[in-house]
């Protein structure tokens, strides 16, 4: 591939006549060994310096990721509350301006809060190839990061450097992208690029912090999680008198655990 396609570092730069704030509606999706997928819905609420990733809903069981078409919206929506629950959610809070970098996430049923001192630079590699999604022309681009290699799919016709998750830093919004052991990716499902204008200011604010986690043991958190997910189940399976599995073809393995893989 030519080298100069190679994006070793991208800043955007947007005039103040070109302000673009959004909703996008993605399901992360999970292909478990034992053939079933499941999809959790996120929201991202985004302007051109703030991003907010947050989880909205519980994982429904699909038959096929084909049966999550993606669909327009012109004009405002109505924010569907799908989670009632006032329990902690996982999110990832990113302000460009500021260099904020927040995020949360349950492990074995602990939450873990964690700020991090930068943004991490995601090293994108270019490709020529290109597709739609819905109605959006769209570039492809691999990058790797935390332990897994993502090929994602931007769309320079919403110039913002956000994406689901913590992927990010590419000249337009990440639409698609998916892990190359194919276990875990992330599909749009909706845009709207006209919301509530209040809503954007509400969600973008600067999460209100309790007590936070040390990265370093957020990190140990993701590295033991295989033996404290088989401790918990062991136990559970105990309890009601099942056998528990151990290194069978279907038990899940600690790569498929995380999206982040700590060494």
């Amino acid at each position: 591939m030519n080298k100069a396609l190679i994006l070793v570092l991208f800043t955007i730069t947007i005039t103040a006549q070109d302000q673009y704030t959004g909703i996008v509606d993605y399901h992360f999706i999970i292909n478990n060994p034992d053939g079933t997928t499941f999809a959790r819905p996120y929201k991202l609420y985004f302007n051109n310096q703030v991003s907010f990733h947050i989880r909205n809903g519980w994982a429904e069981r699909i038959d096929t990721i084909d049966d999550l078409n993606m669909t327009e919206t012109t004009g405002k929506v109505v924010e569907r509350i799908d989670m009632q629950s006032d329990l902690p959610k996982d999110y990832v809070y990113t302000n460009l301006e500021s260099k904020e970098f927040i995020f949360q996430e349950e492990i074995v049923k602990k939450m873990y809060t964690v700020t991090e001192d930068s943004i991490a630079n995601i090293k994108w590699e270019l490709s020529i190839d290109n597709k739609k999604i819905g109605k959006y022309n769209c570039q492809k681009a691999v990058g790797f990061f935390r332990g897994r290699t993502y090929t994602v799919w931007f769309t320079t016709e919403i110039p913002v450097s956000h994406g689901a998750w913590k992927l990010r830093g590419l000249p337009g919004l990440i639409l698609e992208a998916k892990e190359d052991r194919a276990k875990f990716s992330f599909r749009v499902s909706r845009v709207n690029l006209n919301p509530d204008k209040k809503l954007i200011e509400d969600k973008l604010k600067t999460p209100e912090i309790g007590k936070l986690s040390d990265m370093n043991k957020y990190r140990m958190a993701i590295k033991n999680r295989q033996k404290d997910f088989d401790a918990m189940y062991r136990a559970s399976s105990s309890r009601r008198n099942i056998k528990f599995k151990e290194n069978c073809d279907e038990c899940p393995k600690a790569e498929d655990l995380s999206l982040e893989i700590f060494k």
